[in-house]
């Protein structure tokens, strides 16, 4: 059976910058923005990525969090905090409902996506637009685009938060790269093309820029 290719929540406002292409988990993604040494130098300044092509899924209901522990992932004691194993990631967005989300090179997130869930817990459905922040002018591109101070707030490692990002309601968290810090965020996939656009502005008046999801393969 043929899947077919999607394409990125923000693609419409990456055309302009031409990216090369490729398909990762059978959506349409930019591979890279310029040549590497470019992004590279973004990177050491301030660079956005687009990771929309990472595989997700969402629950929620009371027995969610007892759900997803008996499929052996590891679930947050508290809500707003997340919990990384391996390749899989797990967000508890509130008491009771869960994003849970793979960097790559694992079968265990395909399997859940196939699996009935049980009474108490409900699927839901994950059409994220999702991005990567990173680099030393971070807390300049925020201090720009947040109302809070959220690099104060993620300091604990294994916190996240929901919060506006240039009036779009966001998920938040950081995470150690192989590199530097970085900051994860998602959003609603109608909104990616605007939030994509209106960060990539800001980013590049600081003299960053965009880059692609080979660069972010190399961070992780």
């Amino acid at each position: 059976m043929q899947h077919p290719v999607l394409r990125s929540p923000a693609a419409f406002a990456q055309e302009a910058l031409k990216p090369e292409r490729g398909v990762i988990n059978q959506m349409m993604t930019a591979n890279s923005f310029a040549d590497p040494a470019t992004e590279a130098e973004y990177a050491s300044r301030l660079s956005l990525c687009d990771v929309s092509f990472l595989q997700r899924f969402g629950c929620k209901g009371p027995a969610a969090a007892e759900w997803l522990s008996a499929q052996g992932l590891p679930v947050p004691e508290q809500a707003n905090h997340y919990v990384q194993q391996g390749v899989l990631r797990v967000l508890r967005l509130g008491n009771s409902e869960f994003l849970v989300e793979e960097e790559a090179g694992s079968e265990q997130l395909a399997q859940l996506n196939q699996t009935d869930v049980p009474e108490r817990v409900h699927a839901v459905l994950r059409n994220d637009a999702a991005f990567v922040i990173s680099g030393p002018l971070v807390s300049e591109l925020f201090a720009q685009v947040c109302d809070t101070d959220v690099t104060a707030e993620l300091e604990d490692e294994s916190r996240l938060v929901m919060t506006m990002m240039a009036g779009v309601s966001v998920t938040m968290l950081r995470q150690k790269s192989a590199e530097a810090w970085q900051y994860r965020v998602w959003c609603d996939g109608t909104l990616g093309a605007y939030l994509w656009q209106t960060l990539l502005t800001i980013i590049q008046e600081l003299g960053g820029g965009p880059v692609g999801a080979n660069q972010y393969f190399k961070s992780i």
